[in-house]
């Protein structure tokens, strides 16, 4: 992760790819060898980096990566949660959405669940915004209706967590590693909705792109 300056590029990763193409005779796949870690070292160095957790959950399918305007990030949240629902299938949190800075405040969504309340906006103090996150989720098979991410916390670059209402079950996992310059881009993990015979658990995981550097 970058933490300002030159870019903390994973050396090891770049001496393996090296060492490949030094043993590669076929000068087509050492060109092919040469550009991927060209494009790793450019990722980086922009500031590209992807964070997540280790407590998500693995149903359903990632949907698009949705980002930021160019120069503008993540500085406020809502989600769409099935609250409760002591009788029926409980999908708990459906859908998140990212509130951009920009002058048209652009929304992110990625792929949105199916039902539930919209919650408050969560928001950053002014001149902060979001740079890392933490999930409530319910693991598989830790109750008999099945929930996943229940609830989620954003880290604001002022050193304040900002959480809504959400649902309650489940555990809160560790927070992830921070964007330095921001959160630029969303992607979410949704099951799609099975009906009623099934076991519904809607938003699954979520995983955001950080800003780059150059852009601030």
């Amino acid at each position: 992760m970058e933490t300002g300056g030159k870019p903390n590029l994973p050396t090891p990763f770049i001496a393996f790819l090296y060492r490949i193409c030094n043993n590669i005779q076929s000068a087509t796949m050492k060109n092919v060898v040469g550009y991927l870690a060209l494009f790793v070292f450019i990722g980086l160095a922009n500031g590209q980096e992807v964070i997540t957790v280790t407590n998500g959950e693995t149903d359903g399918r990632w949907g698009p990566l949705e980002t930021c305007p160019s120069g503008s990030r993540a500085i406020s949240y809502q989600t769409q949660n099935e609250i409760d629902a002591p009788v029926v299938d409980d999908s708990a949190m459906n859908t998140l959405v990212l509130f951009c800075d920009d002058p048209l405040q652009t929304n992110l969504t990625s792929t949105p669940g199916y039902t539930g309340n919209w919650q408050n906006v969560q928001n950053c103090p002014f001149g902060a915004y979001m740079k890392s996150f933490q999930l409530l989720v319910s693991p598989a098979g830790n109750t008999t209706d099945n929930t996943a991410v229940n609830n989620i916390r954003f880290m604001c670059s002022n050193d304040r967590d900002i959480s809504g209402i959400g649902n309650r079950e489940g555990y809160w996992g560790e927070y992830s590693a921070e964007c330095p310059e921001g959160i630029c881009g969303l992607e979410t993990r949704v099951r799609p909705d099975g009906g009623l015979l099934v076991d519904n658990t809607a938003l699954n995981d979520v995983r955001f792109t950080c800003c780059a550097a150059a852009e601030f």
